[in-house]
């Protein structure tokens, strides 16, 4: 969370306080040398990959948006 405003570290914190659930892909993570340490508070690693947790979340019926 390193180089994080104040205003984007509040807005995103209000977010997670009204439910939203982040997931960092571990695979990444790892890759870039990074913890959850490193991110803002609230940011869960998805373990097995972000493939495989945006598979789950879809599977459910969540739609993925690509910019």
């Amino acid at each position: 969370s390193k180089g994080i405003s104040a205003a984007i570290s509040g807005r995103f914190a209000g977010l997670v306080q009204q439910g939203l659930d982040p997931h960092a892909c571990g695979n990444t993570m790892r890759g870039m040398d990074i913890t959850l340490a490193d991110l803002l508070d609230g940011f869960h690693a998805a373990d097995q990959g972000g493939v495989v947790k945006l598979a789950e979340l879809q599977s459910q019926g969540y739609v993925y948006l690509r910019p």
